[in-house]
């Protein structure tokens, strides 16, 4: 194999001229759209080879991605096999070095097997998506010989790639597509896709998009994008990046165009930092009027909903208060029934209204609203009496479970009307749940459940067919684990949960990837104080964690440090649709 430092626009090669190349990182001072990146070319088997290294050489090919059908890789298998094998089915990777069983063979045998052992990681499926799994790799392979030459037959329809492979040729790329309701908003779906040198990057982010969203979120958006639409070819002009689509984009209708604009900013994302965006039409203006905007225009439509100044609230003395700049001059009670002490409730949340509302359950006997306003009552929206904290959607609606019998579990939701029930699948009615929270994008549910085996985390999605919303394709996210309980869960952003759980040893806060299904290794831990957390909430770049001794805490991903935010008492923070 040769290592290949690549561009990610301009298709130069830079080959190094040393003897021992090694993998170089991408330089994150470049030009974000010409990026480079390091490729493995693959070489295609020696004479004489022996059965161990073809494998090895085989393993080795499977790590380049100068063709998608990897025809280097093809020449170590039998001409039969050749033909049929289809890499694409399913990419499995593993950790470390995958190292043959260095068994003896017989000198004349004509078909040999090499066992191959390893660690299994994750798959990469052929949309993209990405499972954290774990457990053994062990694969055997079976060569014959082809005309004096060592060959293998009939291998498994499976590209095994190590960590380092996919660190270096894939990338995690968040698609953005609209919601399936009529409001604005974008719903991130986050794919692992392979880097061609003969596209790059932002090349093939757009080329993604257009072939659409992964079926875990297929009925819960749209495309602004119209049937048809092919991307030609990314080009940067000064300070514009232009995207050069098929004529088929011309067909957008007008009330999409807007979404489509967003979906493009969005998806390009850091890539069109700093730059404009030109939408063209084989070359041609769109429309004859041509199409350029700011991507930063778009920021209304942000699947992570919130911004990482987002206003604090907590709880002290009964209210609602809001956190002020500097904690030394105390929180301001907000307006409403929710500032006032004359009613108790407990588990406030906080809607992102432009008059902002706040869902509790108040008396415990339901969740109550009241507005953000002078006078505001609270006024109860749905009744149980054994209902899970509230939680806000971006669309306004409040969601919460209500646990009842031994094991059944319903779901509750409500615009401020008249609460409607939300249809689950049998798994989720058949649980105890014991906490939900619903994404600020409104895309996603995530439940803390327990079937009787200890407390997991599972991650459905939302999908909406007229005033009807359904959860549909759930995912367990964390298992459930020997004397340890799952707490508390709060939303970070559009892909990412923080997950606290306590046991022998203590609390642990973790942050978990609802895409992919691992934890985020350089996320918060929990405050290195002796107080335990009993509240949670976060949003894009922070996390809030509500003490039993009365602090509110705040930690700042970009200065990596614990704060306080309250004290004397403070409990329950609350970010505006945690």
């Amino acid at each position: 194999m040769a290592v290949v430092l690549l561009s990610g626009g301009a298709g130069c090669a830079v080959v190094p001229t040393s003897s021992s190349p090694r993998a170089a990182e991408e330089n994150s001072g470049r030009d974000t759209l010409i990026q480079p990146y390091v490729r493995m070319i693959a070489t295609p088997p020696r004479e004489n080879a022996l059965p161990e290294e073809i494998v090895k050489g085989f393993q080795a090919a499977m790590a380049s991605f100068d063709d998608s059908r990897l025809p280097i890789a093809r020449t170590y298998l039998t001409p039969s096999t050749a033909s049929r094998w289809n890499p694409l089915k399913e990419t499995e990777v593993y950790e470390g070095k995958l190292e043959p069983d260095r068994s003896a063979y017989p000198k004349n045998a004509t078909s040999v097997t090499i066992p191959l052992k390893g660690r299994l990681v994750a798959t990469i499926d052929p949309q993209g998506r990405y499972h954290a799994v774990s457990g053994p790799l062990d694969q055997a392979f079976t060569l014959v010989k082809v005309q004096g030459q060592w060959r293998i037959d009939a291998p498994p329809d499976v590209r095994f790639l190590s960590s380092d492979d996919v660190k270096r040729a894939y990338r995690p790329v968040d698609l953005c597509y609209p919601s399936a309701t009529p409001s604005p908003g974008l719903v991130v779906d986050r794919v692992w896709v392979p880097i061609e040198p003969s596209r790059g990057v932002p090349e093939t982010r757009v080329r993604r998009l257009l072939d659409g969203p992964t079926d875990a979120v297929r009925d819960a958006v749209t495309t602004a994008f119209p049937s048809g639409t092919d991307l030609n070819q990314i080009t940067v002009e000064g300070d514009t990046v232009v995207v050069d689509f098929t004529a088929a984009i011309e067909s957008v209708q007008s009330d999409r165009i807007e979404a489509m604009k967003a979906q493009l900013a969005w998806t390009l994302g850091e890539l069109a930092a700093g730059r404009n965006i030109e939408i063209r039409v084989n070359g041609e203006p769109f429309r004859d009027k041509g199409l350029r905007f700011r991507p930063g225009d778009y920021a209304r439509f942000d699947p992570n909903v919130l911004t990482s100044s987002a206003q604090i609230y907590y709880m002290r003395d009964g209210k609602l208060q809001q956190a002020q700049e500097k904690e030394k001059s105390g929180g301001v009670p907000v307006a409403g029934a929710a500032g006032e002490q004359d009613v108790k409730f407990t588990d406030p949340a906080v809607s992102s209204d432009y008059t902002p509302r706040v869902a509790a359950i108040v008396n415990g006997d339901g969740v109550y609203v009241t507005a953000m306003s002078k006078g505001s009552p609270w006024r109860r929206v749905i009744t149980g009496k054994k209902l899970t904290a509230p939680s806000w959607d971006r669309y306004g609606q409040v969601w919460t479970a209500e646990p009842y019998g031994l094991q059944q579990t319903r779901v509750w939701q409500s615009d401020g009307g008249p609460a409607r029930k939300v249809l689950i699948p049998e798994e989720l009615a058949t649980s105890h749940v014991s906490a939900l929270r619903v994404s600020r994008d409104g895309a996603r549910v995530a439940v803390i459940t327990d079937e009787g085996l200890g407390t997991t985390v599972k991650v459905g999605t939302i999908v909406r067919i007229g005033g009807q919303a359904k959860i549909d394709d759930m995912q367990t996210l964390v298992d459930a684990r020997d004397e340890q309980k799952i707490v508390n869960i709060a939303w970070q952003d559009a892909a990412d949960l923080l997950v606290l759980s306590e046991g022998k040893s203590g609390q642990e806060l973790t942050t978990w990837s609802v895409m992919e299904g691992k934890i985020d290794p350089d996320a918060p831990s929990k405050p290195d104080t002796n107080a335990k957390i009993d509240s949670l909430s976060a949003a894009p770049g922070h996390v809030l964690a509500g003490e039993e001794d009365g602090t509110v805490l705040n930690y700042s991903i970009d200065k990596k440090d614990w704060n306080p935010v309250a004290k004397d008492g403070a409990r329950t923070p609350v970010y505006p649709l945690g």
